[in-house]
């Protein structure tokens, strides 16, 4: 699809979904400073949970973000005993630094050497991507609940969140199993970089990401675990230039940030800021959840041992880089494992539906006898009254940009109607997703 088309489209799903999402959040003193300290001195703006309003006005900015205040509210076993304890018989591939093979072994057999000094085990060892199915949520039960209450921003990361794209599918008819894409929840696990080799090398992912740390070797929530290296899209252009050019690369077709070989020390970092390229740099410490935006190249070197939880998401903001990562994967013959123009149709469709047919559905269909009950109660001119003293109260917290205190997981995410709120919503059917979209633009 021409580029133009594939713009006018994300404007379209935009205005859609602003239908139902709300429009953009004001632009406040909090988000201009933050805003300048990111954009010309490459400051990651650091957010507490519960400022979803400021988080929301940097995030359409395309910049990476760091939630701060995590470490007392993680909960779930993330130690290597736990680990081994209920997972210590599957086997994991083991990936060893400086050129060593990798080999297949045991979570019990792998921690047993992510355990081991650095001057034993005489290199760095990791897994990443585990599991390598979409089985997160069944074989770590308890993790994969303690993540999604954790998770900040959950109407953006949740699988239910109203601003998770991802949220939107449906494959009719009924009963027909839904295809969402694998988006995690993973585990990343490895050990000190000590030979600045890259934990995870510089590369791209089609969608926004965001990254847990519960896990360090030391366990000291005021150490740096990881230091995070992260481009601006902007800088995508001039950065692979500047790649191909500094390893001399035969094919000059080929992508030297998909192909995941390289590492920016910190002699190419200098050499980059000559040019004018300058990354965020984030030192993630335990607790700390890391927001990677679509389009925006990083790596990660481990200051000390971690073991990491990620997934990945798709809200409005990024989606023309993700389509643009889309293109170059279509273009190396790589996988489009999100399967981004299958995730738009249905987020298009049901959206779009909804717009053109919510309106004609009657507002009490499906409300129980005490729901309607409190809907007459609302109506009513004291109903009413209070509503709108609610409603300035709701503004003035959602407003309150220095406070810290988390908003309730339970209302911060999820639809507001109280029929819809009480389902599983984990739209495995066609209709699930419909019901959702019509309390929304209900509301």
């Amino acid at each position: 699809m021409p580029a133009g088309r594939v713009k006018s489209a994300l404007d379209e799903l935009e205005l859609v979904s602003n239908s139902y999402h709300g429009a953009p959040p004001p632009v406040t003193q909090d988000t201009k400073r933050l805003r300048l300290r990111a954009q010309k001195h490459r400051k990651v703006p650091v957010v507490r949970p519960g400022q979803d309003t400021l988080f929301r006005s940097l995030w359409r900015l395309n910049i990476p973000i760091v939630v701060r205040g995590l470490y007392n509210r993680m909960q779930g076993s993330w130690s290597p005993a736990s680990f081994v304890r209920t997972h210590g018989s599957q086997t994991v591939l083991m990936l060893r630094s400086s050129g060593l093979p990798s080999e297949r072994v045991s979570v019990d057999r792998f921690f047993q050497e992510f355990t081991r000094s650095d001057a034993d085990r005489g290199c760095a060892v990791k897994v990443k991507d585990w599991p390598p199915s979409a089985s997160f949520e069944d074989d770590f039960k308890q993790n994969y609940d303690a993540f999604m209450q954790a998770v900040p921003m959950p109407s953006y990361t949740r699988y239910d969140g109203m601003r998770n794209l991802i949220a939107h599918y449906g494959i009719p008819p009924p009963r027909i199993a839904s295809l969402r894409p694998d988006v995690g929840p993973k585990v990343y696990i490895a050990t000190p970089d000590l030979s600045r080799e890259g934990s995870t090398r510089l590369h791209l992912d089609v969608a926004s990401a965001v990254n847990m740390l519960p896990w360090t070797s030391s366990g000291n929530p005021d150490e740096t675990g990881a230091e995070w290296y992260i481009f601006d899209p902007s800088d995508l252009g001039p950065l692979r230039v500047y790649l191909r050019t500094k390893h001399g690369a035969d094919d000059q077709d080929a992508d030297p940030i998909h192909a995941q070989q390289t590492f920016v020390d910190e002699d190419m970092l200098a050499e980059l800021a000559l040019h004018g390229i300058r990354p965020y740099k984030i030192e993630q410490r335990l607790g700390d959840v890391v927001f990677i935006p679509a389009g925006a190249a990083h790596q990660v070197s481990n200051v000390q041992a971690c073991i990491k939880v990620a997934c990945d998401f798709l809200g409005i903001d990024g989606i023309l880089e993700s389509s643009n990562i889309v293109q170059d994967f279509r273009r190396d013959k790589l996988p489009d494992v999100l399967q981004l123009n299958v995730v738009l149709w249905d987020a298009w469709a049901s959206l779009s539906f909804h717009a053109a047919h919510a309106s004609q559905q009657p507002q009490t269909q499906g409300l129980t006898r005490h729901e309607m009950k409190n809907k007459r109660q609302r109506e009513t001119s004291r109903g009413r009254e209070d509503a709108a003293r609610r409603k300035k109260h709701r503004k003035t917290h959602l407003h309150d940009e220095h406070s810290s205190a988390p908003t309730d997981p339970s209302q911060s995410y999820r639809c507001p109607f109280s029929s819809c709120a009480r389902q599983p919503r984990r739209f495995v059917q066609l209709i699930g997703l419909f019901n959702h979209m019509q309390v929304l633009y209900s509301f």
